[in-house]
């Protein structure tokens, strides 16, 4: 009789792992945001959340440009998740964020402070730590939302394309996500970087679906530049050649083109860089802690606009070097030390210190925002160039030899 009972034991267990999904939720019930955005309500202390929802009838065999293919919502409340809620009055579906892509912080809420918004986000269960975050640039991350784009449909998946491509080719902004954001908001003395959006043109017009159907769009969303943070408030940007030399500090470069002067022309020789390498270290001396900046590029020369010069040549190809090494170390000086005039230490130079010695470290740690400012760096770059392109010598050489 017992060993009866004994069988049934199995077979109760597999009811209970066989009893369906109890929180199930049907696709027809669902709205998907591609992207939200969060700014401050000026005045009132309040969040406002905004969501770019998905327009299923733009993707369920309508007729391409009869309905717009996002919603933006937008709701208030003292807190996200109060904001996220009020949604539901706007909203006939409720809200699955599992499948956001983009969170879009507004300026004027990151210089207040934005640490809230990162407990929400890893805090609750839906949201992804991979989601890539951006400040919007000189507007809120309602206009943002709103704002149409051409080529890709969902504006949300062409500002990380954006991102994706040009991190991919020219290096000066690279993906940062919410666990990016979240660790440099623990950096001791320092902050997290942020990739910055920006709406150029007529912000007005770029929400109606006429401004993607003319050839001149008049209002364009740009990656552009880089928020650095201290504190958890944003203090200050970095942009052009400042944002990449940030990017070579912090092994973020994939790709990129230096240009290079010659005796005709400035910057007459492109070079595509599309191998490097960063390596940090720090050591002491008279207690001091010196910083050490190493970096390795590979490159190919891509495009030569000078009749003088012949890459066939490896001795024109050594001195294309240095002269690379000089261009690619100035730039990154110039980048560290506008860092250090905002005080915040993006670059992990404290955690190259802490490595050489954990004890020197705890001594200076919780005076580092300020040490940061002053520490001494070397710089170090060693370039090579493997290739000339499809060509050796470029037809300009060639013609002034005829001539």
């Amino acid at each position: 009789m017992n060993h009866r009972y004994m069988l049934l034991v199995p077979i109760l267990l597999s009811l209970i792992l066989l009893a369906g999904c109890w929180n199930y939720r049907e696709l027809n019930d669902l709205a998907i945001p591609l992207a939200i955005g969060v700014d401050e309500v000026p005045d009132r202390d309040l969040y406002r959340f905004s969501f770019q929802v998905v327009n299923a009838r733009s993707i369920a065999g309508q007729k391409s440009g009869e309905v717009v293919p996002v919603v933006v919502y937008s709701s208030e409340g003292h807190t996200l998740l109060e904001a996220a809620r009020k949604t539901a009055k706007k909203i006939p579906r409720r809200l699955n964020i599992q499948h956001v892509r983009d969170l879009i912080i507004g300026e004027k809420l990151a210089r207040k402070g934005m640490e809230e918004i990162f407990d929400f986000m890893e805090r609750d269960a839906e949201p992804r730590l991979t989601t890539r975050v951006f400040i919007a640039k000189n507007t809120d991350a309602e206009s943002i939302l709103k704002a149409l784009t051409p080529i890709e449909s969902i504006p949300g998946n062409a500002i990380l394309g954006k991102l994706k491509t040009s991190g991919r080719i020219y290096g000066e902004n690279y993906e940062v996500g919410v666990d990016d954001v979240i660790r440099g908001l623990l950096t001791k003395g320092g902050g997290p970087m942020v990739n910055g959006i920006k709406l150029t043109g007529n912000e007005e017009i770029a929400k109606y679906k006429s401004s993607i159907e003319r050839t001149d769009v008049p209002a364009k969303l740009i990656v552009e530049g880089m928020a650095l943070f201290k504190e958890g408030k944003l203090a200050g940007w970095a942009y052009d050649g400042y944002s990449r030399g940030i990017s070579w500090v912090n092994n973020k470069i994939r790709s990129t083109i230096v240009s290079l002067d010659c005796r005709e022309n400035k910057d007459g020789i492109a070079i595509e860089v599309f191998h490097t390498k960063t390596h940090i270290s720090a050591d002491f001396r008279g207690g001091q802690p010196i910083v050490d900046v190493r970096i390795r590029d590979v490159g190919m020369v891509g495009e030569v606009n000078c009749p003088s010069f012949d890459p066939s040549k490896s001795a024109e190809l050594r001195k294309l070097e240095q002269q690379m090494n000089a261009k690619v170390e100035e730039e990154i000086v110039r980048a560290v030390k506008k860092v250090q005039t905002m005080h915040t230490d993006v670059l992990g130079f404290g955690e190259a210190i802490e490595r050489a010695n954990p004890k020197a470290w705890k001594e200076m740690e919780n005076k580092w925002d300020t040490l940061f400012s002053t520490c001494e760096f070397n710089v170090h770059v060693e370039s090579k160039l493997r290739r000339t392109g499809k060509i050796t010598k470029p037809y300009l050489h060639e013609l002034k030899q005829k001539d």
